[in-house]
């Protein structure tokens, strides 16, 4: 569900807090299975499934002397060590941009690729939740090669040669036009989060507008020790590796410019989520439909959106799970975001009837509502799920790196860190049908639920807006 690539593509959602695809995640129909209304599932199985979120030992934790918080995840006889560095981008000014952001995460990733490739370490940057994660892949008899290589890129206080270098390959990756869905998907998220639709769309000319001093204040405040955070996957304990720990902390120090917070979760913890705006779709208080405009030639499409409070395993649990079952009908993206989530459906709309294609889509999600969906039904959207995160996991290399990071988005103290993948887990391989359809029709019922709902179109002609205007009140056409 989470997809992020290190190349950074057309679009940053969110000033890089926000992984969503701009087509959402495509339709894939689960199997029907006998309604059987209250068949638990075989112990063996639900404990297989249990295992997926992996049942990994408390790590050696530690602050290093330069303040960098270290979680080194001890695998005995693992023979790949893994790296990854969670570089916090949140509440810095110089980092609210998409511009700056890819220029950053391009330079990152070639210096040490260019460093770490006679060594066999590969290397990647990604943008994540509010953050730039750095990952560092090698065999584990170099790991200690893999920390002196990020020390020394990250302790480099002017890169102004690396940062244009950069600059370049992000420009000679932003080939041709901007689609209407990446504008459209850009312009509801923004809106959904409160933030301004120009910091989340990666275009060419805000690329090359960048300033270089600019550039250079955001890399003084990303590289910064102090409030980032380390975690290490290795067949070899960090112990054993102390030394090169050591030479790390000494060769990489922060500017001292901004506070620094005292836990791994209080340096990643994403900022506040916005109020919701009160309204609903077709229903009072109505939302008006905005209309963002599109080259001709672009499809005209419809996007749904809301945010959804997600604060505890439960809640997320049951997000997920309604995500899933919705997901059979329609295009639909869930996307966990700190302690809410955000929904998006992506609606195709007719040319010649496009005011009927909204009204089933906001049909269908009234009548998700109303239905009762089978124990097992949704015990099956949960084996799909999570083994999709682990089948994910298992082509990274059983990075457990990347599923603690994850873990670190969901729990609510350092210390629940260890177990909250697992408390997740749990949370979906036990299902109420009851529960699920009393929050559904809550938070997934545009027309009768809770308020917040948002929604826009984009590629319409003149024709399609006022068939549009029949079932709703449109906003003026905006250009992005």
């Amino acid at each position: 569900m989470k997809r992020w690539t290190a190349a950074l593509p057309a679009l940053v959602f969110g000033l890089a807090s926000l992984g969503l695809t701009t087509t959402g995640c495509k339709r894939s129909r689960a199997p029907r299975v006998e309604e059987v209304w209250n068949e638990p599932p075989a112990d063996g199985q639900a404990e297989a499934l249990g295992a997926l979120a992996p049942p990994w030992p408390a790590p050696t934790q530690a602050v290093l002397d330069d303040g960098l918080i270290t979680y080194w995840l001890h695998e005995p006889d693992a023979v790949t060590t893994h790296v990854r560095l969670l570089l916090p981008t949140q509440d810095v000014p110089a980092l609210q941009s998409a511009a700056v952001l890819a220029v950053l995460q391009a330079h990152l990733q070639q210096t040490l690729a260019s460093r770490g490739r006679s060594r066999g370490i590969d290397a990647q940057a990604r943008s994540g939740p509010d953050r730039i994660e750095v990952a560092l892949h090698g065999p584990v008899d170099e790991t200690a090669r893999a920390l002196t290589t990020l020390g020394k890129v990250l302790a480099a206080k002017a890169p102004t040669g690396g940062l244009d270098s950069a600059r370049q390959q992000v420009l000679g990756t932003l080939q041709g036009p901007v689609s209407s869905s990446e504008v459209a998907t850009a312009s509801l998220v923004a809106q959904l989060l409160g933030r301004e639709t120009s910091s989340q769309l990666l275009l060419r000319g805000d690329v090359e507008a960048v300033p270089p001093e600019t550039l250079l204040e955001a890399w003084e405040a990303l590289a910064d020790p102090r409030r980032s955070v380390l975690v290490v996957h290795s067949g070899s304990p960090a112990a054993q590796h102390r030394p090169a720990l050591r030479e790390l902390a000494e060769r990489w120090h922060g500017l001292g410019r901004r506070p620094v917070p005292p836990t791994a979760l209080e340096r990643l913890r994403h900022s506040a989520a916005p109020a919701a705006v009160p309204g609903r779709l077709l229903a009072e208080p109505t939302t008006p439909l905005r209309v963002i405009g599109a080259p001709k030639g672009n499809k005209p499409v419809a996007l749904l959106g809301r945010i959804i409070p997600t604060a505890t395993a439960e809640d997320r649990s049951l997000a997920r799970l309604a995500q899933r079952v919705l997901q059979e009908e329609a295009d639909a993206s869930l996307v966990v975001h700190g302690d809410v989530s955000v929904l998006v459906l992506r609606v195709p709309l007719s040319t010649q009837e496009p005011e009927r294609s909204l009204t089933e889509a906001i049909d269908a999600l009234v009548t998700l509502g109303s239905q009762r969906q089978p124990q097992q039904r949704l015990f099956q959207a949960a084996q799909l799920w999570l083994g999709a995160r682990v089948v994910q996991a298992s082509l990274d290399g059983e990075d457990w790196t990347a599923l603690w990071s994850e873990a670190m988005d969901l729990a609510d103290r350092d210390e629940d860190i260890v177990g909250a993948l697992a408390k997740d887990a749990r949370g979906m391989l036990e299902p109420d049908p009851e529960a699920l359809q009393a929050w559904v029709r809550k938070w997934f019922d545009p027309r009768n639920g809770e308020p917040g709902w948002q929604w826009l179109v984009t590629g319409t002609s003149d024709r399609i807006r006022r068939r549009l205007a029949r079932i709703t009140p449109l906003s003026e056409p905006t250009v992005p």
